[in-house]
């Protein structure tokens, strides 16, 4: 799974693909919507759909087509680095694959440079998203959780209001941090996320 700063790049990348399939800024929405699963009010398979290809991205909705663009990106990264044999290739430690993303977070961040349209699009709460979280509550707080992550490239002070908002502790906020600048240190992590990207535009070719 990618992280959050990563599924905003990835669906950039995406959106270009899709070309005039996409018209709507609640593609963003749908993009974003998907790992409120972090609360634990819903399950990872109601909003991550299986069997998304590049053949039939294209969604009822823009929306939708989002969601569908997430759910394709958390895949593809996966099926990638289970070639890389991602568990043999980067140190054990049981944060490694969240710290992973958060790592290609800070990475990708200047990747993207329109960071205002995606806090504009957080600003509204569209009634797709309350088809899956009725509470209008739980959605806004991913939201604003959401723009504060976005409105700055990561460090580990908003990686640890982050890791606090979707419900870690303290010590576990600050160990996943530790994990993080461990995993910066080890060349082997830039490589497979540059791949990665790589592999991304060849599939999109």
């Amino acid at each position: 799974m990618a992280g959050e700063v990563g599924h905003v790049v990835y669906a950039a990348r995406i959106l270009h693909y899709l070309g005039e399939h996409v018209s709507d800024p609640s593609y963003w929405a749908g993009t974003l919507l998907p790992d409120i699963k972090h609360f634990g009010i819903i399950s990872r398979r109601r909003t991550h759909a299986e069997g998304v290809s590049l053949s039939n991205l294209v969604g009822k909705t823009d929306f939708q087509t989002g969601m569908r663009v997430h759910a394709w990106i958390d895949a593809t990264r996966e099926k990638f680095l289970n070639e890389q044999h991602i568990k043999e290739a980067l140190p054990w430690h049981p944060f490694v694959p969240h710290a992973l993303k958060l790592a290609e977070d800070e990475l990708m961040y200047d990747m993207y440079d329109d960071w205002n349209l995606i806090h504009r699009v957080l600003n509204e709460v569209r009634g797709e998203e309350l088809e899956y979280i009725p509470s209008r509550d739980h959605v806004q707080k991913w939201h604003t959780i959401l723009q504060d992550y976005f409105k700055q490239k990561p460090t580990n002070e908003s990686r640890r209001r982050l890791s606090l908002g979707i419900g870690l502790s303290e010590h576990s906020s600050d160990e996943l941090n530790s994990v993080v600048t461990m995993l910066r240190q080890q060349a082997k992590v830039q490589q497979l996320l540059t791949d990665f990207a790589s592999r991304l535009e060849d599939i999109l070719k």
